[in-house]
């Protein structure tokens, strides 16, 4: 089983789903040997339905799968994906409240995997529930990652990966670049009613840095 984090299958959810990615998904992680040879064909309406549900299915039972084979640790600060933030002036002391947030998160991940791991080889332990502990591990593996990679960021800069935010971008050369990518992408949202809350973000980023480059030039 190639390893294939469950945010892969979420992020294909979440997009256009192309046929050939999500066929890609599935032999990584799925249990079906019949479905993959149908994803291996040309693709149907019905095997585009097909493979969205299953793909579903796994999202959605692969938590419960592991819930199911042993109770949940004691409980810890919630793991989440690094956000982007403002940058720092300096680089972060150990008693930095980023820093802090940082390294309880690193330690709740290392607990979860640390209590899961053991159920690969526990008895009574079936196929389906042995794959769904595998599967969380190595999700569990890339947040591991992640958070390190934030640490030394954070203890080197002061402040957390990721892009500055439009209210602290002052080049205007900057500042015209993404106001061109977010032009493109309120253009293709426009036609995703779906998407309206994305639609209303991007738009108020538009509205934020015409407002800059406004004073910019006053």
């Amino acid at each position: 089983m190639q390893s294939v984090p469950l945010s892969a299958i979420s992020a294909w959810l979440a997009s256009d789903r192309p046929f050939a990615q999500g066929a890609a998904l599935y032999a990584a992680v799925g249990p079906s040997d019949t479905y993959k040879r149908l994803f291996g064909l040309a693709a149907t309406d019905y095997s585009r339905q097909v493979l969205e549900r299953e793909l579903r299915a796994l999202v959605h039972d692969v938590p419960a799968q592991v819930a199911a084979v042993a109770p949940p640790p004691p409980p810890a600060p919630p793991v989440a994906v690094v956000p982007a933030a403002v940058s720092a002036p300096a680089p972060a002391g150990a008693d930095s409240p980023l820093l802090v947030d940082v390294r309880q998160q690193l330690k709740a991940v290392r607990d979860e995997r640390s209590h899961i791991h053991p159920q690969l080889t526990g008895k009574n332990v079936g196929t389906k529930a042995r794959q769904a502990v595998a599967l969380r591990i190595v999700e569990l593996t890339d947040q591991e990652v992640a958070l390190k990679a934030a640490e030394a960021h954070v203890l080197a800069h002061g402040r957390l990966p990721g892009p500055v935010a439009t209210a602290d971008v002052e080049d205007e050369g900057e500042l015209r670049r993404r106001l061109l990518n977010l032009r493109s992408r309120r253009s293709r949202l426009r036609q995703r009613p779906e998407r309206a809350d994305d639609l209303a973000t991007v738009k108020a980023e538009i509205t934020l840095i015409e407002s800059k480059l406004k004073s910019l030039k006053s």
